[in-house]
């Protein structure tokens, strides 16, 4: 964006009072986001326009090059966009917080950070390479919690506390929180730990469990039917699950069994590397349950059992109903993620009665 212009924004949205300069500066940024996320598509027009001229053709050529130059900046830009947005946001959070008389602070409120949202059935496999380890946000704040959604800026800030909340639509239908073993790494260093990795990153098990009365499909959910502490980059073989419960099964470092599973999974892959050109992505599936369908007596009949539609074509690999979304918080001040009803959101404050 450049700090011209966010000189222009801040100018523009008045020094008044701290509260006026967040509130008007939020109210501009998402104006200059609406008429930046038209931009790409008027600077697409402008390129067919270009087609038209016949006159000098290397220089139609270098016009039209020039504009998809542009293009692609103006989408880069529009993506930036996004995460400006959040730290604005946790600006303005930071501002009203400076701005409260004692009294509010003595409530003891605490922040939850929306880092990771997965959708099983959105079209878009967050299987083991994508997301997790590559320093690229994905998806838009607006659809955060009903797509697959990656926030950069919350993956690297370092956390305490982890929360794993299954949820339809931002509806809380359940959740459980873990401490780190480790509380000054970001999600961002320990997803990139993969060599060995196989690591257990929390301990104690659960600090919180909580499921919605009447809540279904919890026999042989990857995260609310079994227990334990989290493991990141759990490589076996020639295979890798990014996130699993230890209670669940877990294969060992050299047995090729297709029998471990979680968030984030891909067979046929060299899990060690943060990134394998030579990862076969029909083996890539984002989420599956927990079961006992080990290679090679698991058959294509048979089959292992994926939530949703994202997943390859791998021929045991079964698409079969979606449990929910899957959203990961984090925070380092709060072992405990709000049960009240309340809809999710990006960001999701937990305050003492």
């Amino acid at each position: 964006m450049g700090k011209l212009f966010l000189v222009f924004l801040l100018c523009n949205a008045g020094l008044s009072s701290g509260v006026d300069i967040t509130s008007n500066l939020t109210e501009a940024l998402e104006s200059f986001h609406e008429r930046l996320r038209n931009l790409p598509e008027d600077m697409f027009e402008v390129q067919l326009d270009l087609g038209k001229f016949t006159a000098n053709e290397e220089m139609k050529q270098e016009a039209e090059n020039q504009s998809k130059q542009i293009r692609s900046k103006l989408s880069d830009m529009s993506s930036d966009m996004y995460n400006l947005r959040f730290v604005v946001d946790r600006l303005s959070e930071l501002e009203a917080e400076k701005e409260d008389d004692k009294e509010e602070v003595e409530e003891g409120c605490s922040s939850w950070y929306l880092g990771m949202n997965l959708n099983p059935s959105d079209g878009h496999i967050m299987g083991y390479e994508t997301g997790w380890s590559d320093d690229t946000s994905i998806g838009t704040l607006e659809d955060a919690l009903i797509r697959d959604y990656l926030n950069q800026t919350v993956w690297n800030m370092p956390a305490k506390y982890i929360a794993i909340v299954r949820h339809h639509q931002g509806k809380l239908d359940a959740v459980k929180v873990f401490t780190f073993k480790h509380w000054g790494l970001s999600l961002s260093h320990r997803f990139k730990d993969t060599d060995p990795g196989r690591n257990v990153v929390t301990e104690g098990g659960p600090v919180q469990e909580y499921t919605v009365p009447g809540a279904h499909n919890l026999g042989d959910d990857p995260v609310f039917s079994v227990g334990g502490d989290l493991a990141f980059n759990w490589g076996y073989s020639r295979n890798g699950a990014r996130l699993v419960l230890t209670g669940g099964h877990l294969s060992g470092a050299d047995v090729d069994d297709d029998n471990t599973h979680g968030f984030g999974n891909n067979f046929a892959i060299r899990p060690k590397m943060v990134e394998d050109p030579e990862a076969y992505p029909d083996w890539a599936h984002e989420i599956s349950n927990i079961q006992d369908c080990p290679y090679p007596s698991c058959t294509q009949r048979v089959g292992v059992k994926i939530q949703g539609t994202d997943h390859g074509s791998g021929p045991t690999l079964k698409g079969g109903p979606v449990y929910g979304n899957y959203a990961i918080y984090i925070s380092n001040d709060s072992p405990t993620f709000p049960t009240d009803g309340a809809n999710l959101g990006i960001n999701v404050e937990m305050c003492e009665n």
